[in-house]
């Protein structure tokens, strides 16, 4: 077998638990990973020092790590946006890495790391709690600044508005300087590449044209082009460690699959999902040739991913209506991709349609047709970039060991969650029952408790109902709210 180390982007299941649960019961795989009450909570960060030690301990006589370069440096994804450390000690966190690679020179180091995003709108839940307060002029003074320099605005119209947005300066200077602070670290992480670390991610969330998060993905280009280092930023975050972990797998495996995108129609290839900043097309072959497999036309192809999209701008799962959705004609869609699978060729679904959460009428079409238990891999939660990253591993390991019952109960968690809770018990709860349940939207009364087994109840009614196909063969066994919030799910499938 081989030894797989996997230092997760933090301790959530989407990071934590995907990758573990899609190796589970792999006789070829030995996945290794630091006990999750290690990996710290939200904002509490992780112990440098235990993570170091597990590295230490473990890839002394691995053949791989998959790590996320953020747990190590600041203890995970939103630590990442709250530390107070300094950037000698973080580059000594960097050098690290290193130390591994010639404690173990046979290790083959792949690691990912993001561009520290600067979300448009005004909320702390996971940035600095003035965060809350001021988030959006720290955003909008981003753009600002950002078309200044590019002398697409006036000194004049520059300082007018900088003038209207009145960010304290004791936040700016906090929010800017960790940046810089993160950014060097980065760019001394991709000093790294072709040494000591062998691939190399370099992702990012909630994007925009312009801002703080496009000037730092302008000078990390800048950094790669000076330095010879083929590596593109695209869109993502969460989905890193399964992305990498389909890679190695390929590399394994010696073969790199062929996948052809599929659209609805043509122009869904031009849509710009919600929250990244740029053609889904070009995310696709990103995500495709990140996780070590190649983007192939449709008379090549072993893997089919049908990509649902719409015909026009994207909307959040919560208004799911509009002509760009009635233009994607679904039934001829489904369809194809009903005779591709009847023809033994192997069908994938990505499902993103909407930001966070699963397409219903498509699944149920899917469902109906083809059964979502015999698709090659299914995803379809949060941003586009996290269920493409999601179902390409599942549908890579799908084409080298078919559908295994881990393949079946992981399409059944996906269904569970990115359909029946993203899509409808998410909704439901907060627009009828938080009051009731003496919850907030961010403040579920802890991880297991009333709002939980609400949703629990909530999710086995809808299921049973709408996707009875897994609710036959499938139940829940666990389920909590990792962050005490109303957002994400934590759930645990197991068979009837």
């Amino acid at each position: 077998m081989k030894k797989i180390v996997y230092l997760p982007l933090d301790e959530r299941p989407c990071n934590y638990d995907f990758c573990g649960f899609i190796v589970q019961n792999n006789n070829e795989i030995n996945l290794v990973r630091p006990e999750k009450s290690d990996l710290g909570l939200k904002k509490t960060p992780a112990e440098y020092l235990s993570v170091k030690n597990f590295l230490s301990r473990e890839c002394a006589d691995a053949d791989y790590l998959i790590l996320a370069v953020d747990m190590l440096l600041y203890g995970g994804i939103v630590p990442s946006r709250l530390h107070h450390l300094s950037q000698e000690e973080i580059f000594q966190r960097v050098d690290f890495i290193g130390t591994l690679k010639r404690t173990n020179p046979q290790l083959k180091i792949f690691a990912f790391s993001l561009v520290m995003r600067c979300p448009t709108y005004s909320c702390g839940d996971e940035e600095p709690d003035y965060y809350g307060t001021y988030g959006e002029q720290i955003f909008r003074y981003g753009v600002n600044e950002h078309k200044f320099i590019d002398k697409l605005i006036t000194k004049e119209q520059y300082e007018a508005e900088k003038k209207w947005l009145n960010v304290p300066q004791e936040f700016l200077n906090d929010y800017v300087s960790r940046r810089k602070v993160n950014l060097a670290a980065l760019l001394r992480t991709l000093k790294l590449v072709g040494k000591d670390v062998d691939e190399f991610l370099i992702l990012q969330d909630d994007s925009n044209p312009y801002g703080f998060t496009a000037l730092d993905q302008r000078r990390v280009r800048e950094f790669t082009q000076s330095e010879n280092i083929n590596i593109e930023v695209h869109s993502g975050a969460d989905e890193g460690g399964l992305t990498l972990l389909a890679r190695t797998l390929t590399q394994i495996k010696g073969y790199s699959p062929k996948i052809c995108p599929v659209y609805p129609k043509e122009e869904c290839k031009n849509v710009i999902p919600l929250f990244e900043d740029r053609e889904v097309y070009k995310n696709i072959r990103a995500q495709i040739e990140s996780a070590g497999a190649t983007v192939a036309d449709e008379n090549d192809a072993e893997i089919y991913l049908f990509c649902n999209l719409p015909v026009g701008e994207m909307h959040n799962i919560d208004k799911p209506e509009g002509k760009q959705y009635d233009d994607r004609d679904l039934p001829a869609f489904v369809k194809k991709a009903e005779n591709l699978a009847k023809s033994g060729k192997v069908v994938a679904v990505a499902d993103i349609a909407y930001s966070n959460g699963g397409d219903i009428k498509f699944a149920k079409m899917l469902s109906k047709s083809i059964g979502l238990l015999n698709l090659g891999g299914y995803a379809g939660w949060n941003t586009s970039s996290n269920a493409l990253g999601t179902v390409i591993c599942q549908a890579t390991f799908f084409r080298f060991y078919g559908n295994t019952k881990t393949h079946r109960l992981f399409t059944a968690e996906r269904v569970y969650e990115d359909i029946s809770y993203c899509a409808y018990v998410r909704k439901y709860i907060w627009d009828n029952e938080l009051e009731t349940l003496h919850c907030t939207y961010f403040n579920s009364n802890g991880q297991r408790g009333a709002v939980s087994e609400r949703a629990e109840q909530l999710l086995n009614e809808f299921t049973s109902r709408e996707f009875p196909e897994i609710y036959e063969k499938f139940k829940i066994s666990d389920c909590y709210m990792p962050w005490s919030r109303l957002f994400e799910i934590g759930l645990k499938i197991e068979e009837r």
